[in-house]
C-alpha cells in the first residue's frame, strides 16, 4: 500500500509552518520528511539549534549522507534510519538513468550511506530494507521507475511506522512515570533523535502536556553538548521544567534535586541486553547502582535491537578531535579580540603540532569516543515500542517475535507492511 505521509501527519496533530511540520501540542517539529513538490529530502537543521529553528534540504544522496548524517544535522537512531532511507530514494532517482547498472550503482550508494555513521542500528536496517526493495522490484519488472517507486514506498513506510510506533513507545513509557518524578537524562534521546516523540524525552513531553508533574535534569553531554543544546530546547518547547547540569555533577544533582529515575535514549541494544549510547551513559548507570531508590531505564524503538551483536562487540565510533578543541580556539579568539591576550598568544590549545595518536613525551592525545556500552546488569528496564523488557528478556527475542509484535501494532492503525519488502534484516 502507498502511505500518505501528509494525511498521517495532519491526523497526528501536526501543522505545516515555515517548511517544517510542527506538533500543535508540544510545539516540537518533525525531524525529516520528503517534499513531494520539490522532490527533495528535508531535515530540521539541528546544527542551528537552539538558536534558530529552520530546515535544510538536498536532492543529492552524498550530500545527505555527509552534510545531513555525518555532520549531524540529523542525529539519533530512528531519525538516522529514516534519513538514510530517503538518501536511498535520492540515490535511486540519481541513478534512474543508468538502466541495468542502476542496482550496482545503488549498492555503492548503500555502502556510502552506511559509512556515514557506524553505530546506530536503524541506519543499516533502513538502508538494507530500501536496497532489498530495489533489488526485488528490478528482478520482477526490470523497470527503473518501479525501482524508484519501491524505494520511495519503503522509505515512506519507515517514516510512517516510526511515527506510529513512537506513540506506542510513549504509551508504554508513561506507565513508569508519576507525579513528583525527577528524571535525569543524558545527550538527546528524544523527539529530535527520532522522527517525532521517540526515545526517553517523547514520553516525558507527552506526560507533561497531559498533566503529569515531573522535572527533568539534563546533562550537558560534552563535547557536542546535545544535552545542553537539544534536550533542553525540545523540553522547553513542550513546557517541561528543566535543570541543566554539566557532566561532572551527577552525584551532587542526585543529592540536590532528589533524582529518582534515569531515562536515556538508545543507539543500539545488543543481543545480550547491553546498550550502546552516548559516551557517559554507563557512568550514570554505575553511579545509580549506589542508590537503592533510583531506577535506570533505557527507552527506544525496536529497530535499535541488534539480535546478532552482543553489547561488548558493538563498534564504538571515534569522532573528530576538533569537537574537543574547537571551544578553546574560540576562547583564544575572543580573548584576543578583547585585549585579554596579546596578538602573539597561542591561537589554540593544545597546539596542533603537539597532538599525536599515541602517548609520548611532551605530546597530547585527544580521545573522543562517541559512545560507551552499559552492561546489562546495570539496567533495570529497556522500554520499547513493542513492550518493556529486562535485559535478560532481550536475549529471548527473535526476529519472528519482533515482527509479530510490530505487525500487530501497525495493523491496529491500518498501516500494512508493503508486500515487496522483507520485514526484519
Amino acid at each position: 500500500m502507498t502511505v500518505n505521509i501528509t494525511q498521517l501527519l495532519f491526523k497526528m496533530n501536526f501543522a505545516f509552518e515555515d517548511e517544517l511540520y510542527v506538533h500543535k501540542h508540544t510545539k516540537i517539529p518533525l525531524t525529516v520528511y520528503w517534499n513531494e513538490e520539490k522532490d527533495e529530502m528535508v531535515l530540521l537543521d539541528q546544527l542551528k539549534l537552539p538558536y534558530e529553528m529552520t530546515h535544510w534540504s538536498t536532492t543529492d544522496y552524498k550530500v545527505g549522507a555527509i552534510q545531513g548524517i555525518k555532520e549531524m544535522r540529523i542525529r539519533g537512531s530512528q531519525a538516522l534510519g529514516v534519513c538514510a532511507a530517503y538518501c536511498m530514494v535520492l540515490a535511486a532517482k540519481q541513478f534512474q538513468s543508468t538502466g541495468r547498472e542502476m542496482i550496482k550503482n545503488m549498492e555503492e550508494a548503500a555502502k556510502f550511506v552506511k559509512s556515514s555513521r557506524p553505530t546506530a542500528a536503524p541506519l543499516f536496517w533502513a538502508v538494507d530494507l530500501t536496497m532489498h526493495a530495489a533489488i526485488k522490484a528490478f528482478d520482477i519488472t526490470a523497470d527503473v521507475n518501479s525501482v524508484v517507486n519501491a524505494v520511495k514506498e519503503t522509505a515512506d513506510y519507515i517514516l510512517a511506522s516510526d511515527l506510529i510506533l513512537g506513540n506506542y513507545l510513549r504509551e508504554e513509557g508513561m506507565k513508569y512515570l508519576e507525579d513528583g518524578d525527577v528524571i535525569m537524562t543524558h545527550c538527546n534521546g528524544g523527539s529530535l533523535s527520532s522522527t517525532y516523540g521517540g526515545h526517553a524525552l517523547g514520553m516525558l513531553e507527552e506526560a507533561y502536556t497531559k498533566g503529569v508533574d515531573l522535572t527533568v535534569v539534563s546533562k550537558e553531554t560534552r563535547p557536542r553538548s546535545q544535552g545542553y543544546r537539544l534536550t533542553t530546547w525540545e523540553l522547553n518547547r513542550a513546557g517541561v521544567p528543566v535543570v541543566i547540569i554539566t557532566d561532572n555533577m551527577i552525584t551532587q544533582a542526585f543529592k540536590r534535586f532528589k533524582v529518582n529515575k534515569i531515562i536515556l535514549g538508545v543507539d543500539r541494544v545488543g543481543s545480550d541486553g547491553g546498550v550502546a549510547n552516548k559516551i557517559g551513559s554507563s557512568d550514570i548507570a554505575r553511579i545509580a547502582r549506589f542508590y537503592d531508590d533510583v531506577h535506570f531505564y533505557y527507552a527506544t524503538s525496536y529497530s535499535t535491537i541488534d539480535l546478532e551483536t552482543p553489547g561488548s562487540d558493538i563498534t564504538i565510533e571515534e569522532r573528530s578531535i576538533d569537537e574537543m578543541s574547537e571551544p578553546y580556539k574560540l576562547d583564544a579568539q575572543e580573548k584576543k579580540r578583547k585585549g585579554i591576550l596579546s596578538q602573539n598568544a597561542l591561537d589554540e590549545w593544545p597546539p596542533s603540532e603537539t597532538i599525536v595518536s599515541k602517548p609520548e613525551k611532551g605530546k597530547f592525545v585527544l580521545y573522543n569516543p562517541a559512545f560507551d556500552i552499559t552492561p546489562a546488569n546495570l539496567i533495570d528496564l529497556i522500554i520499547t515500542d513493542i513492550g518493556a523488557f529486562s535485559p535478560e528478556q532481550i536475549r529471548t527475542l527473535t526476529p519472528s517475535i519482533i515482527e509479530n509484535e510490530v505487525k500487530r501494532r501497525l495493523e491496529e492503525t491500518e498501516l500494512a507492511l508493503p508486500e515487496h519488502i522483507r520485514f526484519y534484516l
